[in-house]
């Protein structure tokens, strides 16, 4: 399997203890949004009022489909990305949309399929190569190899 094409949805989200320990807002977060990347818009979903979907392309061209939700906990939900892809993502949302760097963890759709319930950890410091390597070490162990 190449890890490196491998597109699975990813989820972010608070870590238990502090399920809302990130303090999303809803609509900063789309603003946010707005305002970093040069292709994005969002809209809350009628039937769940804590939950927006969005959409974006970064400056490379690659488009996130994803939602934000804060009913049970603070959640960010990626659909069917790279762990590239995830990454860069992952490093702008720790580093500007939350009040301190150790409340990101994360799984996969894979992992949940599988009934992995680990609770992964984002570095809490370090660039894109530091949190791609915990992604793609998160499908190896998920994958088993």
């Amino acid at each position: 399997m190449n890890f490196d094409e491998y597109a699975t949805s990813f989820l972010l989200y608070a870590p238990a203890k502090k399920p809302h320990g990130w303090n999303l807002d809803l609509q900063e977060f789309g603003e946010a949004l707005r305002e970093n990347f040069s292709d994005a818009g969002y809209e809350p979903e009628e039937e769940y009022p804590a939950r927006l979907s969005f959409w974006i392309m970064d400056e490379q061209g690659v488009e996130f489909n994803g939602f934000a939700d804060t009913e049970v906990r603070d959640t960010i939900a990626l659909a069917e990305s790279t762990v590239d892809e995830v990454a860069e993502f992952t490093v702008w949302f720790r580093d500007s949309c939350i009040p301190s760097p150790d409340l990101v963890r994360f799984t996969s759709e894979l992992a949940h399929a599988r009934g992995i319930e680990a609770d992964w950890r984002v570095p809490r410091t370090g660039g894109v190569t530091e949190v791609l390597n915990v992604l793609q070490q998160h499908i190896q162990v998920v994958v088993g190899k």
